[in-house]
């Protein structure tokens, strides 16, 4: 089966290196910028088209790594241009968007399908060599799903099955637990900062704390892993927290509380089964 990449941003290229590198036939690239094209092309020992059809034409699996809000922009040109054979395989890379982005392709008989790798690809290098041990998603057609778990058989990687209607929760979900793990580094880096802190030094202080509480998490489950005042029902402890950022820097209090609620929902499941503290924190949280 050999694999045509439509986008030769961070994603083509750094899945195509790595489906190269598991010996799974990638015959090219097309992308708007021909430039991209043959850089990615050559990364992978591939070719570079500058036409779309003749990139379409060799290609038994057609992958869309363009960005997300041009996917369903490039398969409407497939699908009104008839480029498209018969039983040919498409798919896109979205985490966000399930397969029915890709229907116009299969108004023309074509198997659609969403393949989203649970990663980040801030790096064409790193990513490349982080897919080695990436969990996958896939969604689509029933129909020919079998060659797309073949694929992932093939590079070794594991990989989730999913509905169209299950995307969204999916990727909201991915997008928590890796862009707003980010955001929440960034508040606790900023409350540091306020008080004359270099955000560099605070997390170099910190770092042993962060990956302590990563392993704890994955050794334990989050149930168990967590610590800290809300977990042991400190009620005094929090509550001067939310004093000292009224006080100092109020529009930070709401962001605390909003944490410190499902903090409390979480804490409830094995931590903290005294009721009365349990009431006690909801009160704080409230009023202060």
């Amino acid at each position: 089966m050999r694999i045509g990449f439509i986008g030769a941003g961070k994603v083509g290229m750094a899945f195509g290196s790595y489906l190269k590198q598991k010996g799974v036939p990638v015959y090219g690239y097309y992308s708007r910028r021909f430039e991209s094209a043959r850089r990615a092309a050559e990364m992978t020992g591939s070719m570079a088209e500058q036409e779309m059809a003749s990139l379409v034409k060799h290609s038994d699996i057609l992958f869309i790594t363009t960005g997300d809000d041009e996917i369903g922009k490039v398969c409407n040109t497939l699908a009104e241009q008839d480029l498209l054979a018969e039983g040919q395989i498409l798919v896109h890379m979205s985490g966000a968007h399930s397969s029915q982005l890709l229907s116009p392709a299969k108004e023309k008989g074509c198997y659609t399908f969403s393949l989203h790798p649970l990663q980040a690809f801030a790096d064409v290098k790193k990513a490349a060599e982080d897919l080695e041990n990436t969990v996958f998603s896939i969604e689509g057609d029933g129909e020919k799903i079998d060659d797309v778990e073949k694929l992932l058989r093939q590079t070794g990687n594991q990989y989730f099955k999913l509905t169209a209607e299950q995307k969204g929760i999916y990727h909201a979900a991915a997008c928590v637990m890796s862009n707003y793990l980010v955001t929440l580094m960034d508040y606790g880096l900023s409350l540091y900062k306020a008080i004359g802190i270099e955000e560099s030094d605070a997390f170099k202080a910190l770092s042993p704390l962060i990956w302590g509480t990563l392993d704890n998490i994955l050794k334990l489950g989050t149930e168990h892993a967590l610590t800290g005042p809300i977990a042991r029902g400190d009620v005094h402890t929090v509550k001067m927290h939310m004093e000292a950022l009224k006080k100092n820097h109020p529009d930070e209090l709401e962001f605390y509380k909003i944490f410190a609620f499902k903090s409390l929902e979480l804490a409830k499941k094995q931590k903290l089964k005294d009721k009365q503290k349990e009431n006690a924190l909801k009160k704080v949280l409230r009023e202060v």
